[in-house]
């Protein structure tokens, strides 16, 4: 005899309907299909000037994956990372930590997660970038964003004195021209302020063919006295001591009310140009906000183009309790556009919603930047020191203390 609700239901005087829900429930169990996942908190740990990010992202988050709570845990951080594992589940921290996180084995590996979400396709990541969070063939973080060096110039002084807009492709020769164009000795104003700390005399070796290590990618040794460099430097500090368009300390103290802090002639009107970080684009990451109206461009090319690119990472830390949710939260957030960085994944920094985040002229600049970038290392954690050394000599030189030559011979002794 066939199967029939309609004559099971007659002969059980019940509704048609009431007899289909009986039939579910003893097929499906008295508990009415498969139970919801257990609730599940992992801690994130991350720099806290992106708090407002995650606080939003993790409200998206819960909206899809109700069950997992995200506890956001801010940190500060430096250069070189700064985010500890010790007390998160997840982390974003940079390059540099990889190493170190992975040979204490503090960092999940990720490459099982990788190859199993059909979200993330690394060949969608920027070449190289990846690699930067792969040991020994395995994948240890999944990158987050990219930051890299950028000029930023002042239009409302650019127009005042009538000079040129740094823009994309332009040359040593353009910058030099608008960086002597804006100068005004009487008014104190400087076409450029050169950032030693941010190691931007680094760039212009490197963008003349120098090297500061014998291999930016596998560094053994420092060759910070290469002869190209020592033509790079030379260039460079001539903006000071020759064309006059850049500041020495003792001028820019002079100029900027006792201050010889680069930020504070930017922030009087008295600088043209100067290289940052694309992040602090407004000052979003140094507050206050700029009083004026800024562009941005990449760095000028000399016989290459080159900028400095630090890139950060979602880790997992290998003693947590929640490895598929912790890596829900990483595929989730590696799909959003990242507010502070750069997007690391082409399919978003090519997209029209990233132009309007930003700006087009911003993601103009961080695509060209990025098809230029130098990805440093994570070997280089290894060469602090050196890096500290390099430093001073570009302060000795600015000074007037050293000559160029003089104090990268003077660096690189510091290592033989």
């Amino acid at each position: 005899m066939p199967f029939d609700l309609q004559t099971i239901a007659r002969r059980a005087r019940l509704p048609c309907g009431a007899m289909c829900l009986l039939v579910g429930l003893l097929f499906t169990g008295c508990g009415g299909g498969t139970p919801p996942p257990e609730p599940v908190t992992i801690t994130f740990a991350f720099p806290e000037t992106d708090v407002t990010t995650y606080e939003k992202l993790a409200d998206i988050f819960r909206e899809d994956y109700p069950h997992i709570t995200v506890d956001l845990r801010p940190k500060s951080s430096d250069l070189l990372g700064g985010i500890d594992v010790d007390d998160s589940d997840v982390l974003l921290t940079s390059q540099f930590a990889v190493a170190w996180m992975q040979s204490q084995g503090r960092a999940l590996n990720l490459t099982p997660f990788i190859e199993g979400d059909e979200k993330l396709d690394p060949t969608d990541f920027y070449p190289g970038t990846m690699a930067l969070f792969t040991v020994d063939g395995q994948t240890w973080a999944v990158p987050a964003g990219v930051d890299m060096l950028v000029m930023y110039y002042n239009r409302d002084l650019i127009d005042q004195y009538g000079a040129a807009y740094p823009q994309i492709g332009w040359t040593w020769d353009d910058f030099l021209a608008t960086a002597a164009t804006v100068r005004d000795v009487n008014a104190g104003v400087f076409g450029y302020a050169p950032n030693l700390q941010l190691f931007d005399p680094m760039l212009f070796m490197v963008q003349h063919g120098g090297r500061i290590f014998d291999d930016l990618q596998n560094p053994t040794r420092t060759t910070f006295n290469d002869p190209l460099n020592i033509e790079a430097l030379d260039w460079y500090f001539r903006l000071m001591f020759d064309f006059n368009v850049a500041p020495t300390p003792e001028q820019a103290r002079e100029a900027f009310g006792g201050s010889a802090n680069l930020r504070t002639g930017v922030m009087q009107n008295k600088v043209g140009m100067w290289t940052g970080f694309l992040s602090d684009r407004g000052g979003r990451v140094q507050p206050p906000e700029w009083p004026f109206d800024w562009g941005v461009a990449p760095l000028p090319r000399g016989n290459r183009s080159a900028t400095m690119a630090l890139v950060e990472g979602y880790f997992i830390s290998a003693d947590t309790q929640h490895r598929d949710a912790a890596w829900q939260w990483i595929s989730f957030l590696s799909q959003q556009l990242p507010q502070r960085m750069a997007p690391v994944r082409r399919s978003l920094a090519e997209s029209k919603e990233y132009e309007q985040q930003v700006g087009a002229e911003v993601a103009a600049v961080a695509r060209a930047s990025m098809e230029d970038a130098l990805l440093l290392s994570p070997k280089l954690a290894e060469f602090e020191d050196a890096l500290g050394v390099l430093q001073r000599a570009f302060s000795e030189i600015a000074a007037g203390r050293f000559h160029p030559a003089e104090a990268m011979d003077w660096a690189q002794q510091q290592f033989e």
